[in-house]
């Protein structure tokens, strides 16, 4: 097939798409669209494509739509799209309920279009290298894996991140859902779950701003997710350590170097070539690219809507546990 005619929709955190389907080559970027229409021009300015504020407007100009909307419409955006016979990119998450996860899913199978969520981290190499590491079996089997995702969220009182009902939840949810994706990918199904949240250093928001997530997996394999949007000083050893029977794996916080690590020494897995050409859009890239080509291909994303669903699921499993009183 030809050129695939692309649009984004959202340039703030959809900017990253835009340079990203700029640079790719199965792609023609042809439309960039925002609500602040200053900005949508000066984007289109300089990635050399049209711009609106309307995307129903130029829905019969393209092929592939990516969405960086609000969460809440995620749902109403994507399945105006799918019905259009588009195929359609959705920043995490897919629905803020389980019910439209599934009517995406089930119109994009009537529609024979592609769905895949943007799940960013999943397609990083050192993360596709941590796989491999685990599943080759060389460097032991996995018992325990910890993961921290930390920062300090500018407070945007009243705005849409800061509801429940339009944010899908909290932290978790919004931006641990990457992080809760990956421990998926790496191990498998779960078989418990229990979570613990808090709103102290984030009580602008009305879902937990801190969250410990905990999951045991049917392999027997345990994880620890700790996310917060309200830590002051970050100082995480590392984005992911798994320890295995014969030592420590471990995911530096840049997601660039990827260790095995034992009594005896290390040894370097994976890490980004010194020679790395950078520029705006880099890691998106990697999404960006898998899903045009399962477009081309007419293959199905590796993140689509059923895998998403499965992150979304467990998260809404932690959020409907309580956790056991202490009496003491």
């Amino acid at each position: 097939m030809g050129k695939i005619r692309t649009a984004v929709v959202g340039l703030s955190m959809g900017l990253s798409h835009a340079h990203a389907y700029k640079r790719a080559e199965r792609s023609e970027l042809t439309w960039v669209v925002d609500l602040d229409e200053e900005k949508a021009k000066k984007v289109a300015g300089e990635l050399g494509c049209n711009y609106t504020k309307d995307w129903m407007s130029i829905i019969d100009d393209v092929d592939a739509i990516s969405f960086a909307t609000p969460h809440h419409l995620h749902a109403p955006h994507a399945m105006q799209a799918i019905e259009a016979g588009k195929h359609v990119l959705i920043e995490k998450p897919l629905a803020n309920s389980e019910e439209d996860c599934l009517k995406l899913i089930k119109a994009a199978d009537v529609k024979n279009v592609r769905l895949m969520i943007a799940y960013i981290v999943r397609y990083l190499p050192a993360i596709r290298k941590l796989k491999e590491a685990i599943d080759s079996g060389k460097y032991g089997t996995p018992i325990n894996a910890q993961g921290w995702v930390q920062g300090n969220l500018t407070p945007a009182p009243g705005s849409w991140f800061s509801r429940k009902e339009t944010l899908g939840g909290g932290v978790l949810f919004s931006h641990g859902c990457h992080y809760i994706d990956i421990l998926l990918y790496l191990f498998g199904d779960p078989e418990r779950v229990a979570h613990f949240g808090t709103r102290i250093g984030t009580e602008w928001m009305e879902g937990e701003g801190t969250s410990q997530a905990l999951i045991q997996f049917k392999s027997g394999v345990i994880a620890n997710l700790n996310s917060s949007w309200g830590i002051k000083v970050a100082r995480p050893p590392a984005k992911y350590q798994i320890h295995t029977t014969t030592g420590l794996l471990q995911v530096e916080n840049s997601m660039l170097k990827v260790e095995y690590i034992t009594k005896e020494g290390s040894e370097v897995i994976y890490e980004r070539p010194a020679d790395f050409e950078n520029f705006p859009g880099r890691n998106v890239l990697y999404e960006i690219e898998h899903f045009l080509e399962c477009i081309a291909n007419g293959t199905r994303p590796e993140t689509d809507g059923v895998e998403a669903l499965r992150s979304h699921r467990t998260i809404w499993a932690m959020y409907e546990s309580q956790g056991v009183p202490v009496n003491l």
